[in-house]
């Protein structure tokens, strides 16, 4: 979750960066016009840098543009000259929910009747404040009946709706009235994380980790009853006892933030931390920890129930198994790999990293790796997924690889 309004968008709506072009003189030989003038040109308005940011836009845009499937680019500041619009066939507005952004759109929706563009809502998080649970720190940007006003306004206005999985999609339906939603997974980029596939690499730090392995939680402290608001109910309630439990026989190993309850493991050193990594190291950085598991467990609530499988999918992509809570969110997951009791994920921890069972844990490296081979974002039809949302109408029956998720 992130604020809202963030410091970009508190700047006055720009002009248009370029001067118009000049009037052209009839020549005897007609200018060949360059490739990009006759490509798609679709425009993005960024709520965020980060991942979110990166996983819903930045990546596919660059994917786009790489390809030459259009010219995509993105911004945070609001363009409000109608000839910034010219020639475009979409704009994408990611999770916009401000006042003023509203009143943004409001104009944007008088320009397309002008230029024809289509306008799409993306979100990949739940934005109304009855289903963001109280223990996540930045629930207070959107814990208004404003900004919960403004989201459903917003997302009546546009033509189209994109989230990241079909259980986000009923809850959207449900609370705003909007129908057109469409399911656009997140794809994960080879250029990104795909490289970093090592089979040898793997089984070597299972053989050499065998005394005690390593097990790896990655998260921010949006996971944790930081400010004790839930009596520390959070997403690692059950767990935490577990860790605590098996701090010899396991290195646990946290990255991003850690419980507030296991300080003391921290600080002596039996917990191993390390603070968060940019987007660029962290994929090398987490593949350099050399864990045997990582672990992705959730309180089962809408809000969580709507995420992404982002994290099974960042272990499927390395090739390491990743021990996930049993629900909606991991329905992708084998069932080897879920679990519903603290009791059920101690067990299936235990067998999962247990020396004895290394031959069934080698086998399942390829198994992993191909999950995830089949959600690589430069894959035709998983990058064909975001250009079909860009250039066709909703329900269109030219959309073949959008029916996949939909």
């Amino acid at each position: 979750m992130f604020n809202p309004t963030p410091p970009p968008f508190g700047v006055p709506p720009i002009a248009l960066p370029f001067a118009p072009p000049p009037v052209q003189r009839a020549t005897q030989q007609a200018i060949q016009q360059p490739k990009e003038a006759n490509l798609p040109r679709f425009v993005n308005f960024l709520a965020d840098y980060s991942g979110c940011g990166h996983w819903r836009i930045i990546w596919p845009g660059y994917v786009i543009n790489m390809t030459g499937a259009g010219m995509s680019q993105d911004t945070t500041a609001m363009v409000a000259d109608p000839r910034w619009y010219q020639n475009v066939k979409a704009v994408k507005l990611q999770r916009q929910a401000s006042t003023h952004q509203k009143e943004f759109i409001k104009h944007l929706k008088k320009i397309q009747q002008e230029h024809d563009f289509k306008i799409i809502y993306e979100v990949d998080d739940v934005v109304f404040k009855e289903d963001i649970p109280d223990y996540n720190k930045f629930k207070f940007a959107f814990d208004s009946d404003e900004i919960r006003q403004n989201c459903i306004d917003i997302i009546n206005m546009v033509d189209e709706v994109t989230v990241t999985c079909d259980f986000m999609r009923r809850l959207y339906k449900e609370r705003t009235g909007q129908q057109k939603i469409t399911v656009i997974p997140n794809f994960i980029p080879n250029f990104w994380m795909g490289s970093l596939f090592n089979k040898n690499k793997v089984k070597a730090s299972f053989n050499k980790f065998r005394q005690r392995p390593r097990i790896l939680y990655t998260g921010s402290g949006a996971h944790y009853d930081v400010d004790n608001k839930t009596g520390g109910k959070d997403d690692m309630y059950g767990i935490r006892d577990i860790i605590r439990k098996t701090i010899n026989k396991y290195q646990w190993v946290f990255v991003g933030a850690f419980p507030p309850q296991l300080r003391d493991l921290v600080q002596n050193g039996k917990i191993e931390f390390h603070s968060w990594r940019d987007l660029i190291t962290y994929p090398s950085f987490i593949s350099s920890l050399d864990v045997q598991l990582m672990v992705a467990p959730l309180q089962v609530n809408s809000f969580n129930n709507a995420k992404s499988d982002i994290k099974f999918l960042e272990a499927c992509t390395l090739g390491i198994p990743c021990l996930c809570q049993d629900m909606e969110t991991y329905h992708t997951a084998p069932d080897s790999l879920k679990f519903t009791t603290p009791e059920e994920f101690e067990h299936k921890v235990e067998y999962i990293v247990n020396f004895k069972n290394r031959p069934k844990y080698f086998k399942n490296i390829d198994r992993l790796r191909e999950i995830a081979e089949k959600r690589i974002l430069e894959l035709p039809q998983n990058i064909g997924a975001h250009v079909e949302a860009l250039t066709t109408p909703y329900g269109s029956l030219e959309r073949k690889y959008l029916r996949e998720w939909n």
